[in-house]
């Protein structure tokens, strides 16, 4: 419904003024950093030039990428309501706006070399089971792709779409000190481990600003291209996407005769989810390795972050050792102390962490 104050455009505010919001969605996946980006339409691309400091519009090749992202409508958007609409246009992924946290706005004039200026209200949404992305309305393809990746070459972000990666990945890394949202990446029931592998990733020094991402990403690539990980891996989405609406269907029917074909289904699907993390199970992977028992003391002295389970463990994967005390969330909104985590150097090692 329109606003019915809203004042049309006047030579006092001209129709070339814009406002766009952009969305970083990231998750962990394979123990690594991703985010969804797609591949705009058209001939030309928005890139930034070092040597002046303004983006300009040069061809488009096929490693040009963009976070999901457009303009608002001015008869009767709000800026959560266009960042929903936006993602979901371009890569079919949905989130609640509750999943949203805004950056900040970006307005520094020469971000995009288009007609008039356009001032962009950036957001992130951290979150574990994003639906995989494909090509909405408004893009040409969309996908989630290893952080590291995105950010080297001969790959590249359009606009000052990599200052906002950048900047989410920091405030991500800020909400997990001093929020419990790192407990979305845990099951119901966790580990102390499984815990800590989450700020492990996120705070891996691959994803700092004076990092060499290059190198990171040469080594996924080379992994990839040895096993055929990128085609594997869109064939095994690209059936589940149309294979997940027919299972959710008969999970919802109460009707007798599709008792067996749900049966069949939900073994089809465990197969394709074994597939997958076979599939996956030794690639490179960028972890700090934070000390246990700092990280253990660390958690357990938060009150209200966790909660232990009385008379719960569980046995590690290789089934030796000490069982290991398993928790569950606690109540709190804010993490009080905060969970503080020592910055590290972005500069590799001679040997890369698994």
């Amino acid at each position: 419904m329109d606003i019915p104050n809203a004042i049309p455009p006047t030579p006092d505010f001209p129709t070339n003024f814009h406002v766009a919001v952009d969305v970083v969605a990231l998750t962990i996946n394979r123990g690594v950093l991703q985010v969804a980006v797609v591949q705009r339409h058209g001939a030309k691309s928005c890139i930034f030039s070092a040597t002046d400091g303004y983006v300009r519009e040069v061809d488009r090749t096929a490693h040009d990428y963009a976070l999901p992202g457009g303009h608002v409508h001015w008869q009767n958007e709000n800026l959560v309501d266009a960042a929903l609409r936006e993602l979901f246009e371009e890569t079919a992924v949905e989130v609640s706006p509750n999943d949203l946290v805004q950056l900040g706005a970006y307005g520094d004039v020469g971000r995009d070399p288009r007609s008039g200026r356009t001032i962009s209200i950036a957001f992130v949404a951290f979150h574990p089971s994003f639906s995989s992305p494909f090509a909405g309305s408004d893009a040409v393809s969309a996908k989630f792709m290893d952080v590291v990746d995105v950010l080297a070459r001969p790959n590249g972000l359009e606009f000052d779409h990599e200052r906002i990666l950048r900047d989410a990945i920091t405030r991500v890394r800020e909400l997990m000190e001093r929020t419990p949202i790192a407990l979305k990446f845990c099951p119901d029931e966790f580990t102390l481990r499984e815990l800590r592998s989450v700020y492990e990733v996120i705070f891996h020094h691959a994803y700092n600003p004076d990092a060499n991402t290059n190198r990171y990403a040469e080594r996924l690539r080379k992994y990839d291209a040895e096993v055929g990980g990128s085609p594997l891996d869109e064939a095994i989405g690209e059936f589940s996407r149309k294979f997940a609406p027919l299972a959710e269907l008969n999970r919802l029917s109460s009707d007798r005769s599709t008792q067996r074909e749900t049966a069949v289904l939900g073994k089809i699907e465990k197969l394709l989810t074994d597939e997958y993390r076979r599939s996956s199970s030794n690639r490179p992977t960028f972890k700090r390795d934070f000390d246990p028992a700092n990280f253990a003391r660390k958690a357990i002295a938060i009150d209200g972050f966790i909660e232990e389970i009385p008379g719960e463990s569980r046995l590690s994967a290789s089934g030796t050792g000490k069982p290991a005390q398993v928790y569950r969330r606690g109540k709190a909104k804010k993490l009080d102390p905060p969970l503080i985590v020592e910055r590290k150097p972005g500069k590799p090692e001679k040997t890369l962490s698994k």
